[in-house]
């Protein structure tokens, strides 16, 4: 149970780390870009780029170089003749972002996310990386709410005129600002991706021998329920228990973050 626990606890607040970079990351460039355009090849380049490093960090590490240097090599010539056309055709950095977040939110989160684990080799690394990066969304979308709020304050407009630099202006201006539901988010998210761990290990897709997880115990202990029911009761309760507190420690934290939402 006590590896179970640090096994399961690893995998909550990895992939809470992993969707909370990456939404703080889309939902920032949202929010505070959300006026302006971007051309077609630059933003075309860019997602090669990003697409490139998710699967190097996962493991499919030749197609995530290949990506990786198409990206980098269409940023490096976009300044010829004929991409350059192409690059003068914009497109509203805000509204692809939020179209590409509604269309994940499309789908239920689980069933992709036994979509993807079925195609990668089962590893534990890959259960963080899978469940951070199919669960960003809401964090994406919760940063670009602040940042649109943020970005019409006195202080944010001072900040510009003064000429400080865009990156200055988010990390040290704007995201401390904004980071309140971030870590409201994170705690609640703690415990969905605590949940689905333990799905996908009961379900035999999660994290693998010799790893033992409360999924995996709860899976073994299901064949004894009626000779030793306490071999399923005692890793149900445990993961009942984790996430009911990170769900009252989410609300609890919400509530004193913002209080008018508690009356």
């Amino acid at each position: 149970m006590l590896q179970g626990a640090y096994v399961s606890m690893s995998v909550g607040f990895v992939s809470v780390g992993i969707s909370v970079l990456i939404g703080v990351i889309i939902g920032g460039i949202s929010g505070y870009y959300g006026d302006r355009n971007i051309g077609l090849i630059t933003f075309l380049s860019l997602l090669l780029l990003i697409a490139g490093i998710i699967l190097i960090i996962s493991s499919n590490r030749s197609l995530g170089l290949l990506l990786s240097c198409l990206g980098v090599i269409s940023l490096l010539l976009k300044k010829t003749r004929f991409l350059k056309q192409m690059d003068r055709q914009f497109i509203d950095v805000d509204s692809f972002i939020m179209r590409i977040v509604d269309i994940m939110l499309c789908f239920p989160s689980f069933f992709l996310i036994l979509t993807v684990v079925v195609v990668l080799p089962p590893s534990i690394y890959n259960i963080m990386i899978v469940i951070g990066v199919t669960s960003w969304m809401g964090t994406a979308r919760f940063v670009r709410a602040e940042f649109l709020a943020l970005r019409e304050l006195d202080f944010v407009k001072a900040a510009k005129l003064l000429g400080l630099s865009d990156m200055k202006i988010i990390f040290v201006h704007m995201l401390p600002n904004a980071i309140g539901p971030v870590l409201v988010s994170a705690t609640l998210g703690v415990a969905s991706a605590i949940l689905v761990e333990a799905g996908l290990s009961f379900l035999g897709l999660g994290v693998p021998p010799p790893h033992a997880t409360w999924g995996n115990i709860l899976s073994d202990g299901k064949n004894y329920l009626f000779d030793a029911p306490w071999l399923t009761f005692i890793p149900g309760f445990t993961i009942m228990l984790v996430v009911l507190s990170f769900n009252l420690f989410g609300e609890a934290l919400r509530d004193m973050v913002n209080p008018k939402l508690k009356s």
